[in-house]
């Protein structure tokens, strides 16, 4: 099997020039294939990294399957490449952090079973789910952490968002939890930082297993990519188990592997949104070769581009670099088009665009991502390719079928706990610092008392509207419909037995639950949009009025000591084409807005 200088170079960790003179000097036998100088593989059995190629289990390690479910919970779950990767090797994710609005809608979008909780990782308390769970991962952000105390350990991390994973696996204790993160982490502040870590996961009683540096280029991701990795292991199991690292795929992949049919994908990279060069960069992009960079510009011309880099050291190969077909990737940023970074198209002059950007992470096609086209690239660019990801979930599914056959457990039921979690969340209101990436509590939404409500208004409707314009009526009919798109609009989830009359625009009234917050000024309400549960919201209705009922109003099964808040309504129009996923932001049941911000979510 073939493998270019070039490659070797990323799969070995030295450089192009080291490849080069090993060739030139005949330390490996050098080879040509289509005008491209490499080596065979067979006759490079000396190197690690090209031995594990050679003797590859990835196809049978591609067959491990769990022997039961394993809960499992993320942190820190970005647009969604460690967590797609975990559930396809087979976990069974029960809750998702994630602090990013337009990465939570992102992951609700593509996975709507899964439980994501948006906010700010510092306020979930986790011990409802104490026991439950099997395995707990989050790819932290590196901070600087403090080395005040004389032990460096888990207080010492305080501050950090390693230490509300940290805090997450105290509360919880699962069985394992892995902890993922840029390869810079082993030598940030001299390697005191990881020191601090070892010393805090040995205080939570966890067993870490030698940390890796996992290069994703091994694993069928065409990226030169590096990640480390982090898993430890309960300490009352880790002395009967042992933690394998997952087999390397058979060959490097490229570029070309990424954008056109062949291993990774059944067809070739489908057209999508991306930003553009400015037509004097493009200029100068468009006189550089495939793979090549700054270099390959004429003086003059690489000069007035680079600008004040042109006097720096170093080799800048990042500025004005055109990507190859036949090379994996350079790592990818969160934008394809920085000046000091710059991933250009190999046979086009533009940035690569969002979707062969998300390939090059492996992600599948299927997969959509939300919010701007920034944000977009921001997600994909941060993510854990979706093949790494996969590798290390199947390593760590062989290593729970151990601990399963060695300490037979059942799966535990965290539904009810994850509500509890999820209940509690809903009640915050809370302020998001972007820069900070954390948020300030403001206030907790309280319930409202029906009963005082009933006592107050007794057989009085609290809220009676009537119609703007008499031709609405005429809708159905073909007759303009004025909507006031200033009046307050509520959004109410509809509970499943309730939805064919709300399809069918039938509906005449909708119950709310036992739960209602104060915080909604009811007499403001004007308009109402159900919320069908794995749909959206759609249809507009108008609350003609709003009092305190009772369950089943009018039924055989009618409970008169049940209150519940009941709206009247009448359909007004069809407000989207199709049905549309928005967050119900209190308890996740309810969102008090307008038309207005409706129309710009």
């Amino acid at each position: 099997m073939f493998i270019s200088e070039n490659n070797l170079a990323a799969l070995a960790g030295i450089s192009n020039y080291t490849a080069q003179r090993w060739a030139a000097n005949g330390v490996y036998p050098s080879r040509t294939l289509n005008g491209v100088r490499g080596f065979d593989m067979e006759e490079l059995r000396d190197l690690p990294e090209v031995q594990s190629m050679l003797e590859s289990k990835w196809e049978e390690e591609r067959e491990v399957t769990p022997l039961r479910q394993y809960n499992s919970i993320e942190l820190f779950a970005g647009g969604g490449g460690l967590a797609l990767g975990m559930s396809l090797a087979g976990f069974h994710h029960v809750l998702l952090n994630e602090f990013d609005t337009s990465a939570c809608k992102t992951l609700k979008t593509n996975k709507p079973d899964w439980n994501v909780i948006e906010g700010d990782v510092r306020h979930i308390d986790f011990t409802p789910l104490r026991g439950k769970v099997d395995f707990l991962s989050g790819g932290f952000p590196c901070q600087a952490f403090s080395y005040a105390g004389k032990g460096a350990g888990f207080n010492d991390t305080r501050g950090t968002l390693f230490f509300e994973l940290a805090r997450a696996v105290q509360e919880i204790q699962p069985k394992v939890f892995m902890g993922e993160n840029v390869k810079g982490l082993t030598s940030h502040e001299n390697g005191r930082t990881l020191d601090t870590i070892r010393n805090a996961i040995a205080e939570l009683g966890y067993t870490l297993v030698e940390p890796r540096v996992l290069k994703a280029i091994m694993y069928q991701v065409p990226q030169k990519r590096e990640r480390l990795i982090l898993i430890a292991i309960r300490n009352d199991i880790a002395k009967h188990v042992e933690f394998h690292w997952p087999a390397p795929y058979e060959r490097v992949l490229t570029l070309r592997d990424a954008l056109y049919k062949g291993v990774i994908f059944d067809r070739d990279v489908p057209e999508s949104e991306g930003v553009k060069y400015p037509e004097k960069k493009k200029r100068v992009l468009e006189l550089v070769p495939q793979g090549g960079d700054w270099r390959n510009l004429p003086e003059d011309i690489a000069k007035e581009y680079m600008g004040g880099s042109w006097l720096l050291g170093g080799g800048k190969t990042g500025m004005a670099r055109r990507l190859s077909l036949d090379e994996p990737s350079l790592t990818l940023t969160c934008s394809p088009c920085q000046k000091q970074t710059e991933r250009c198209h190999p046979l086009e002059t533009r940035p690569l665009t969002v979707r062969e950007y998300a390939r090059i992470q492996t992600f599948p096609d299927y997969w959509q991502f939300q919010g701007t086209m920034t944000e977009k690239y921001k997600q994909i660019g941060n993510a854990v390719p979706v093949n790494l990801a996969w590798a290390v979930g199947r390593s760590l599914i062989r290593l729970f079928n151990d601990i399963q056959t060695t300490f037979p457990s059942e799966t535990e039921d965290c539904r009810d706990a994850v509500q509890e979690i999820i209940r509690e969340q809903s009640k915050l209101v809370v302020v998001k610092d972007k820069a900070t990436q954390t948020s300030t509590i403001l206030q907790t939404y309280k319930q409202l008392n029906f009963l005082d409500i009933f006592d107050q208004y007794a057989d009085a409707p609290i809220v009676e509207n009537t119609m703007v314009q008499e031709d609405m009526v005429e809708y159905g009919n073909g007759g303009h419909v004025y909507i006031d798109h200033t009046k307050n609009c509520f959004v109410g989830l509809v509970k499943k037995d309730n939805m064919e009359q709300y399809i069918d625009k039938s509906a005449k009234i909708y119950y709310t639950g036992k739960k209602f917050p104060a915080t909604v000024a009811l007499n403001k309400l004007y308009y109402f949009m159900p919320y069908l549960k794995g749909k959206g919201i759609r249809d507009l209705y108008l609350i003609k009025i709003a009092r305190v009922g009772t369950r089943n109003e009018g039924q055989e099964s009618e409970d008169k000591t049940d209150f519940r808040l009941v709206f009247e309504i009448e359909f007004v129009k069809q407000l989207f084409d199709d049905y549309k996923l928005v967050e119900l932001k209190i308890w996740h049941t309810f969102t008090d807005t307008t038309i207005k911000e409706i129309a710009m979510m």
